[in-house]
C-alpha cells in the first residue's frame, strides 16, 4: 500500500508538471490522465536498462577522450567509476543510462576545471572570523561610547580626526593577529620526529657495511666474492626492476660479479641473477625509449602508450616491495619467489621490448612500422597460446592505431587530409586540377620508389577502398550533393575491448579478428557515400542515356541510323567531292542521323588534320585513307568523364573506325548493279563474270559473317553483360573498373588490339581487295559500253533491241551517273592498264591468300593466348575457314 500510494502521489506529480492540469481545475481530465499513467506504469513490459551496455558506453567515452589526447579527463572518468563500482546499488545503471541519454558532444565541451567545483576546500582556515569575537578580544565590547555619534566641534579639526582614525586603524591591523588564529598555524619546528634510538641507527648502517666493503681474499691470495644476504638481494633485485639506482646492477640492467649470496652456490645464484639481468636489460630498452623525444603524433602515442605501462609495471613491483616493508602476514625473503611473481608482467613487457629494438635496428623505419610490428607479434603469441601477450599486445595495438584512425575517419567522412601529414597512404596533388580529372589525379595512393604503397600491411587490402570512399565524398561536394557520412548512417566507434577470447571465439585468429572488425567499421562509411554518388550519377547525371547514346553512336547498334550517317560520307567520296570532310556538314548528317537520343545536339564530327591532307581519290580507293580520320565527339560532362575515362573513349572511337570501315567495304559491294537492255551477250566473256560474281559473292560473304560476329557475339553479350556489372557495382571505382573491362574486351574481341594488328591489317586488305573488285568491273563496264556505242555506229541498219549495251549504275541512286561520266575516269578507276581478267586473278590470289592469314593467325593467337577473348577467335577462324573450305 506505501508503494501504490507513493507511486501515485509522484504521478499526480508527473500530470501537473507536464499538462498543467490539477485536481482543482479540471477533475475529469486530471482523472483520465492519472488513470491511463497508472495503468501504463503498473503493467508496462518494459525491460531494465542493460547495465552491461552502459559499461561498454562509458569505457568508450574513456577511449574517446584518450583518441582525443585528453588523458586528464580519461583517468578522471576512469577513478571515478571505480570509486563507483564500490557503493553503486540496483538503480545505478539507470542514472547512468539516464546520464548517457542527456551527453552533448562530451569530448568538446567537457572541462576537467569543472571537477573542482564539486569538491570541498581542504584547506584549513580555522573557526570563522566575526565581529564578537574580535570585540573581545581587543576589549572594547563592553564601551558603549564606542557607538556614540562624535562631534566634530571645538578644537580639534580634520587632519587631527584623521590621524587619530589612522592610529587606531593601524592599531586595529596589529591586534587582528589574535591568538584565536596563531593556534592554527605550525611552524617548521612541529614537523620534526625526535629519534634518540642510536641503536637502531647503528644496525642499519651494519646491515649496509656490504655495499663499500673490499673483497675479502683467501689464504692463496685470490678475491672472493662479498657475501650478501638473500633479502638484500631481494631488495636490490626490486629496485632494479623499478629503474632505480642499485649496487648489484648497473643501469643497462648487467650484475655485478663481486657479490655471492650467502649459502648459495655461485652457479645457482648466477643463473637466477641472469634472469633478472635479462628482464632489467628489457626494461632498460623501454625505460630508454620513453625517455625520447618523438615529432610524429603516431609515434607520440606510442611512447607514452609504453610509459604508461610501464607505471603500471612499477606499481605492481611497488606492491612486491610493500610485502617485506609494511609485513601484514608471515613471508619468505626468496629470490627465487620473486622470480616467480614478476614473471607474468614481465613476459608481455619483453615482447613489448623486442619489438622496440626490431624499431630501433630498422634502417629507415617507417612511423607506423611499429603498428606492424606489434600486428605481427599479437599473431605470433597467439599461435602460441600464450594470451597474457596476446592480450597485451593487441591491446596496445589498437590502442595506437585509434591515433592512424584519426586520418583515415577524416578522408572518409569529409574527404580531407591533415596538412603536413606524411604518414598517411593517400596524397594531394600539389597542383589543382581540372575538375573531370578529380577523381583520377587529384588524390592517389602513396608509394615508395620501389611501387610499394606507403601503408601498413594489414591495410593495403582496404587501402583502395578507403581512397574511393574519400573521392566520393569530395566529388559528391563539388556536386553540391554532400551530405555528413553521420547524418546518414550513425557511427560507430572503432572499439576492441580487450577481452578477445570471449568475443571473437578462442580459435579466431587475430588478423581475422582486426579485419572484421575494421571491414565492419568502413563499410558504413564506405556504403553511404558510394551509394549516394552512383544515385546522382544514374539520376542526376543520367548515365544511363549516355550509355546508350554511346551505343548508338559509336557501337553502331541502331543500324538504320548508322546506315543514314555513313551513306552520306560515302556518297561525298564516290562523288569526289572534295569538302566531303567539312565539319559543319559532317555535324548536320550526325544530328539528322541521330536525332533520336538524348541530347543529340552534343554529338560533334570532324576530321583530323592527316585527313584532310588526303587526296579524294586515294580515299575513295582505300578504307586506310579519310576514314579513320572521321572523329565522332559526344560532349559529356565532367561527372560522367569519372566513369568513361579518356582511354576508353579512345577506345570508342577506335570500334567506330573499324566499324565505319567495315560499313564502307559492304556498301560499295551493294551499291552498283549490272543493267542490261537486251539479252545479247557483251565482250565479257562467260567464265570472266563467273569469276567475277564468285569473287564479289565471297567478299559479300566475308563481310556479313564479320559484321554477324561483331554484333552477335561481341558488342551484343558485351553491352549486356556491362549493363549488369554496372548494376552489381558496389562503388564508383568498380563501375570504373567494369567500364574500362567492357572497353578492353570489346577491343581484343573484335582484334583492334595490338597482338592482332597484323590480322587486323589483312582484314583492311579484304576491304580494300572489295572496293578494287568493283572498280576493275566498272571500269570493264565502260569499256564495254564504248565498244556498244563504236559497235552502233558503225551498224547502219541495226535494231535497237539488237544493241545489248550495259551501264553499271548505282542500286539506289541513278541519277549521280551523269556526274561520274563528267569525271576524269582514269584518275578514278584503278589498274587502267591491265586486262579485266588479270585483274580478276590477281584479287582471287591476293583474298584467298589473305583468307588464309586470318584465319590461321586467329587460330594461333587463340591456342598461345590465354585471354578470354581466345575463345571468340576461335570461333571468329571457324566460321571464316567456311570461304577457305569451299574454295579448296
Amino acid at each position: 500500500m506505501a508503494f501504490a500510494a507513493t507511486l501515485g502521489a509522484l504521478t499526480e506529480e508527473l500530470i501537473q508538471v507536464i499538462t498543467s492540469t490539477s485536481s482543482q481545475s479540471d477533475p475529469n481530465r486530471f482523472n483520465v490522465l492519472k488513470e491511463s499513467s497508472l495503468r501504463k506504469l503498473r503493467h508496462h513490459n518494459f525491460l531494465r536498462t542493460n547495465q552491461f551496455e552502459v559499461e561498454e558506453k562509458l569505457n568508450g567515452f574513456e577511449e574517446h577522450f584518450r583518441v582525443a589526447n585528453r588523458d586528464g579527463l580519461a583517468d578522471a572518468l576512469r577513478e571515478r567509476l571505480d570509486t563507483l563500482a564500490q557503493i553503486s546499488n540496483k538503480w545505478t545503471p539507470d542514472i547512468l543510462h539516464l546520464l548517457l541519454q542527456l551527453e552533448d558532444q562530451p569530448i568538446q565541451k567537457s572541462k576537467l576545471t569543472d571537477l573542482d567545483l564539486l569538491k570541498e576546500s581542504d584547506e584549513d582556515t580555522g573557526p570563522p572570523l566575526k565581529w564578537d569575537d574580535i570585540a573581545k578580544e581587543e576589549g572594547w565590547d563592553q564601551d558603549r561610547d564606542l557607538w556614540k555619534n562624535v562631534n566634530f566641534e571645538g578644537d580639534s579639526s580634520d587632519e587631527d580626526e584623521f590621524e587619530n582614525g589612522s592610529d587606531l586603524s593601524s592599531e586595529a591591523e596589529n591586534t587582528s593577529l589574535s591568538s584565536v588564529e596563531a593556534r592554527y598555524q605550525k611552524s617548521p619546528a612541529d614537523f620534526l620526529v625526535e629519534s634518540r634510538d642510536e641503536n637502531r641507527l647503528y644496525q642499519v648502517r651494519e646491515t649496509q657495511l656490504w655495499r663499500n666493503a673490499a673483497a675479502p681474499k683467501d689464504a692463496s691470495g685470490r678475491s672472493l666474492k662479498i657475501s650478501v644476504p638473500e633479502s638484500h638481494i631481494v631488495r636490490e633485485v626490486l629496485f632494479m626492476l623499478n629503474g632505480l639506482e642499485n649496487t648489484l646492477f648497473n643501469t643497462q640492467g648487467v650484475p655485478s660479479l663481486h657479490y655471492q649470496m650467502k649459502n648459495t652456490s655461485w652457479e645457482a645464484y648466477k643463473a637466477v641473477l641472469g634472469s633478472f639481468s635479462e628482464a632489467g636489460r628489457q626494461l632498460s630498452v623501454l625505460r630508454g625509449f620513453s625517455k625520447t623525444t618523438q615529432q610524429v603524433p603516431l609515434l607520440q602515442v606510442f611512447r607514452e602508450a609504453v610509459e604508461r605501462r610501464l607505471r603500471s609495471f612499477d606499481r605492481e613491483i611497488s606492491s612486491f616491495q610493500a610485502r617485506y616493508v609494511d609485513i601484514q602476514q608471515d613471508v619468505v625473503v626468496s629470490l627465487a619467489r620473486v622470480l616467480d611473481d614478476v614473471k607474468p608482467h614481465l613476459q608481455p613487457l619483453a615482447c613489448l621490448s623486442d619489438i622496440i629494438q626490431q624499431l630501433q635496428q630498422s634502417k629507415y623505419p617507417r612511423p607506423f612500422h611499429y603498428l606492424e610490428l606489434l600486428f605481427d607479434a599479437a599473431g605470433v603469441s597467439q599461435l602460441e597460446g600464450n594470451d597474457v601477450v596476446y592480450e597485451f599486445i593487441a591491446t596496445l595495438f589498437f590502442e595506437c592505431f585509434q591515433v592512424y584512425l584519426r586520418s583515415i575517419r577524416l578522408w572518409m567522412e569529409s574527404g580531407e587530409l591533415i596538412d603536413g601529414d606524411k604518414t598517411f597512404f593517400i596524397s594531394s596533388s600539389p597542383s589543382q586540377v581540372p575538375i573531370s580529372q578529380v577523381w583520377r589525379d587529384q588524390f592517389t595512393l602513396r608509394k615508395t620508389s620501389d611501387g610499394i604503397l606507403y601503408a601498413p600491411r594489414f591495410l593495403q587490402p582496404a587501402a583502395s577502398k578507403i581512397l574511393t570512399t574519400g573521392k566520393s565524398v569530395v566529388v559528391l561536394k563539388l556536386l553540391g550533393k554532400y551530405q555528413s557520412i553521420g547524418t546518414l548512417v550513425p557511427d560507430q566507434p572503432f572499439e576492441v575491448d580487450g577481452d578477445f577470447a570471449s568475443r571473437h571465439g578462442l580459435f579466431a585468429p587475430f588478423s581475422e579478428v582486426f579485419n572484421h572488425t575494421f571491414e565492419k567499421w568502413m563499410e558504413s562509411k564506405h556504403h553511404a557515400a558510394s551509394s549516394t554518388l552512383q544515385r546522382t550519377l544514374y539520376e542526376s547525371c543520367s548515365l544511363w542515356s549516355v550509355l546508350s547514346a554511346f551505343q548508338n553512336i559509336y557501337l553502331m547498334s541502331d543500324g538504320s541510323r548508322s546506315d543514314i550517317f555513313a551513306s552520306a560520307i560515302f556518297n561525298n567520296i564516290d562523288l569526289l567531292n572534295a569538302n566531303w570532310h567539312d565539319r559543319f556538314n559532317l555535324t548536320s548528317l550526325a544530328h539528322e542521323a541521330f536525332g533520336n537520343i538524348a541530347n543529340a545536339h552534343r554529338i560533334s564530327v570532324s576530321v583530323l588534320a592527316d585527313g584532310l591532307a588526303d587526296n579524294v581519290i586515294e580515299v575513295r580507293r582505300s578504307v586506310r585513307k579519310g576514314l579513320p580520320s572521321v572523329r565522332i565527339i559526344y560532349r559529356l560532362s565532367w561527372p560522367i568523364r569519372i566513369v568513361l575515362s579518356d582511354e576508353s573513349l579512345v577506345q570508342y572511337q577506335a570500334v567506330f573506325t573499324f566499324l565505319l570501315q567495315l560499313r564502307r567495304a559492304s556498301s560499295v559491294l551493294h551499291r552498283y548493279r549490272l543493267v542490261s537492255n537486251s539479252e545479247v551477250s557483251t565482250s565479257i566473256t562467260s567464265s570472266e563474270q563467273g569469276v567475277y560474281y564468285g569473287l564479289r559473292s565471297k567478299f559479300l560473304w566475308f563481310c556479313n559473317t564479320l559484321h554477324s560476329y561483331l554484333s552477335t557475339l561481341v558488342l551484343g553479350p558485351l553491352t549486356a553483360q556491362l549493363r549488369v556489372s554496372l548494376q552489381q557495382a558496389e562503388d564508383v571505382s568498380n563501375m570504373i573498373t567494369s567500364h574500362s573491362t567492357f572497353t578492353k574486351q570489346m577491343i581484343h574481341e573484335m582484334c583492334l588490339g595490338s597482338k592482332l594488328d597484323p590480322i587486323r591489317q589483312c582484314i583492311l586488305d579484304m576491304f580494300d581487295l572489295a572496293i578494287r573488285l568493283q572498280d576493275a568491273r566498272q571500269l570493264e563496264s565502260e569499256r564495254e559500253q564504248e565498244e556498244a556505242q563504236e559497235l552502233s555506229r558503225l551498224s547502219v541498219m541495226s535494231s535497237p533491241r539488237r544493241q545489248g549495251s550495259r551501264r553499271y549504275l548505282k542500286s539506289d541512286d541513278e541519277e549521280d551517273e551523269t556526274f561520274l561520266l563528267e569525271q576524269d575516269r582514269s584518275s578514278m578507276m584503278q589498274d587502267r592498264e591491265k586486262t579485266f581478267a588479270e585483274v580478276l586473278g590477281e584479287i582471287r590470289a591476293d583474298s584467298d591468300r589473305h583468307l588464309k592469314f586470318i584465319c590461321s593467325g586467329l587460330r594461333g593467337v587463340a591456342r598461345a593466348s590465354g585471354e578470354s577473348a581466345a575463345g571468340k577467335w576461335d570461333t571468329l577462324a571457324e566460321m571464316l575457314e567456311v570461304g577457305v573450305q569451299e574454295r579448296r
